[in-house]
């Protein structure tokens, strides 16, 4: 019985571990779903270029 009883006390800080990293997990997984459902950015390639489109400018008489 007393063996029974030391492996048990061996178990706690496993588990402690297990729960916590359970806990975690966790935490990603609804960060992750969060940023899927997220709209993101269209990322501009650096390479193509870009341009400013405004009004005419008036030109003075």
């Amino acid at each position: 019985m007393h063996e029974e009883e030391s492996s048990a006390e061996k178990l706690v800080p496993y588990e402690t571990k297990i729960a916590t990293l359970e806990r975690k997990v966790g935490q990603l997984m609804m960060e992750v779903d969060l940023l899927k459902k997220t709209p993101r950015l269209k990322v501009v390639n650096s390479s193509a270029t870009s341009s400013i489109v405004s009004e005419p400018r008036q030109v003075a008489p």
